[in-house]
This record gives C-alpha cells, structure tokens and sequence, in this order.
C-alpha cells in the first residue's frame, strides 16, 4: 500500500506504524515475527549498561465492566544485555526481517551525556535505522536518576540529546513524558539538543486500583517478605490515555511544526490511528493493543487506514497530518451560548431513559419521554452534551437553533 508509506526524520517507512518499545519488543523472536506480519518497524525494549529484574506480577488492569479499558504495569526496561542485543538479536533481526523493516534503539543512560553517547555508538554500529532517548520512564528509573527525572527536567533533556548526537550519525529521536505541566519546554530542550524527531507520549504514573478486600494495591507484587502482598506507582496505558496523548501530541506538533512527531497512547485501531495522525504525528507507535490482541492486528489497521483513506479522498498520509490543528483554537477564542441543541431521532431512540435521568441530575431536565421517544424542549436545552455521552444508541444529534 503505497499510499501508506511516509517520510520520518529521513526514514522511509512502508506504513506507520511500530511496535513501541515495550515488552512486544522484548526480544528478536517477536520482533522478527511481527516485522513478517506487515509492522512497518519497532522500537527495541529500552537497552541500558545494565540489565534489569522485574518483580512478579507486574501488570495491572482498569475495566468498564468486563471491558478492558487500560493497563498499569511496573516493569522496566530490558533483561538482556547491551551485547546480546548488539552481537545477536539485533544481527537476527536485521537477517531475517523484510528489508523495509524500520530498527529503532531505545536507550537509556543516567544525567551524564557520556552514557548516552556510548550506548548511541554502539547501537549504531550494530546496524539500527535511528536511535530513541528513554527520558520518560515515569516508575522504578526514576529512583535511579534515568528516565522521567531527567525528561522532567529541561536542562537535563537538552544535555543528554546532545550527548546521544555525539554518538551518531542516524535520526534520533526524544521520548517525552507526560508527567509534567507543560510538554513544550521539555521538547524545546530536545530540539535545542539536536533531536531528529519526538515521540510521545510515554505512560502516566497511576496507581491503578486497590484490592478493597485486601486493602492491596494493584499489580501485586512482593516485598522482602515473599508473603507480604505489596505494590507500587506505575505506568498506566491503553485505550484510557489517549486523551492525554493527543493533547500533547497537539501541543508538540503546533510549537514545532518542522519536526517529525512520533505518536504514542491507545493507539488500536484505524480511528485512533487517524486521531494522532490528525493531531500531527507521521508515526504511530503501538504496545497495549498488541499485547491484549496480538501482532495481527496490524493487518486490519492498514486496510482500514487506507479504506478510510479512500473513503475521503486522502492520496498520502501527509494530507491527513496536522488536520485537526487548526481547529484547536483558546478557550476565549470560542463562541458562548452554544448555538445548537439537542434532537432525538424517533427511529434510534429505544426509550431506555439513560438521557432522561443524566439530563434531570447532569443537565438542565430538557428530555422526557413521549410516545415512547426521548423529547427535548430545545427552550431548557443548554446545549452541553451529555445525553449524546449516555446514550448507547447514537440517537441523538445536534442541530443549529437558527
């Protein structure tokens, strides 16, 4: 699918999407095998001097009823060494996998930009296609001084983006994290230190949820005592933060228009794809997804991105990028009185009176049900939203007062 194919910080990629750097990436297995299923390429599991151990169990999970909605986990970066990626999974990968498959190193070093340089060296001259600086790590690297203390950080970002610049000559690119207030001087620190491209978002720091039984938190893990059920703060994905991802996502894209953005956060699906696009990523990276749904997924993300592509007319992928950015105006920039009130269609409306009671307690009691449809008295109606929120029907729509 040609019209998939886009340019990123100087890299062809044959479509956008990645595998993120995470526990998909673990190792040349799976990467080999998710490159053969049409993956246009994946970011390694973070690779560092030293390897890591991760407590058992480490991930946790947030539902809507049986519906997984997010996930938390308080894993770290990879367990294999800096040498068994460079002299053999990386060798593997580069052998076995299509050629037009993408290679990205992540890695991570502590605050001093020697690190960072020696783990770009290597990593580029054990063959990868560009480099990923992991400064957004927001649980367990931090107590290490790596990850998220130094992506928080300004000064910190800049020094060690200019100290992985030292040790290549490929596209690197700067993972951020959502655990600020502000995402754009934390990138403006990457640009000033020479990144090739940003990617973002990382997890947020969550406590995903307690045991109320037990009074335990989850994912349970294990202190010294290897019967004391303990936990931690950790990383919280999926579906759940992508509200967030494109908000920052957004936010980067606008402050830099001229650098390429990687994005990151409940990514499943074409739609959601198409948001980040939207929102002006060129790449999409993907982990929740294909950990609750496995690596196939990619094959009914690209027919449907580019059905949806043929759909509306879109040639390339760069026509969709950055589309919705000139509709994200200021809050004072906006119209007030909304201009629009509610309308139930008759023939969707099943009469279940979700509306009706979120109107009476969340809104402005506008619904009552007649003749067994939902009717709004567009003089009570404000205009807010909410019964089109609750209704399962999609039997309410908005249409202009005059």
């Amino acid at each position: 699918m040609k019209q998939l194919e886009i340019d990123f910080a100087g890299i062809r990629f044959k479509n956008p999407f990645l595998l993120s750097s995470a526990p998909p990436t673990m190792d040349a297995r799976h990467i080999v095998r998710a490159a053969k299923l049409g993956w246009g390429g994946a970011v390694i599991k973070t690779v560092a001097e030293t390897p890591t151990v991760d407590p058992r169990t480490r991930l946790g999970a947030l539902r809507k009823g049986p519906d997984l909605i997010g996930m938390n986990n308080i894993e770290l970066i990879s367990r294999a060494s800096l040498e068994t990626w460079t002299d053999d999974w990386l060798p593997k990968i580069k052998k076995e996998a299509p050629e037009d498959f993408v290679i990205v190193a992540s890695i991570m070093s502590d605050p001093a930009p020697e690190g960072w340089t020696s783990l770009a060296k290597k990593m580029t001259n054990a063959g990868v296609d560009a480099i990923e600086l992991n400064v957004s790590c927001p649980h367990g690297s931090p107590e290490r001084h790596m990850g998220a203390a130094i992506g928080q950080n300004a000064d910190l970002v800049e020094t060690v983006t200019r100290g992985a610049k030292k040790g290549t000559n490929l596209p690197v690119m700067v993972k951020l994290t959502p655990n600020v207030t502000d995402m754009v001087p934390i990138a403006e620190a990457a640009v000033n230190g020479g990144a090739d491209a940003l990617a973002a978002i990382n997890t947020v720091e969550s406590l995903v949820g307690i045991d109320v039984e037990t009074a335990t938190p989850h994912p349970i893990a294990y202190g010294a005592d290897p019967k004391e059920q303990l936990s931690t703060y950790g990383g919280f994905c999926g579906p759940a933060i992508r509200p967030i991802g494109l908000r920052f996502v957004s936010q980067i894209a606008r402050a830099f228009p001229k650098i390429p953005i990687s994005g990151i956060g409940g990514i499943e699906d074409w739609r959601s794809a198409t948001e980040y696009l939207m929102a002006g990523a060129k790449t999409l990276q993907v982990c929740t997804a294909a950990m609750w749904y496995g690596f196939g997924i990619i094959k009914g993300m690209t027919s449907d991105l580019s059905s949806f592509m043929d759909r509306k007319g879109y040639s390339t992928l760069e026509e969709i990028v950055g589309k919705a950015l000139p509709k994200i105006i200021t809050w004072e920039a906006l119209s007030k009185l909304s201009p629009v009130v509610a309308e139930v269609s008759s023939d969707l409306c099943t009469a279940c009176k979700k509306c009706v009671v979120a109107c009476a307690d969340g809104g402005y009691v506008a619904i009552q049900i007649r003749d067994g449809t939902a009717t709004v008295n567009p003089e009570k109606c404000d205009g807010c939203g909410l019964c089109a929120i609750v209704c399962d029907d999609n039997a309410v729509q908005f249409v202009h007062t005059s």
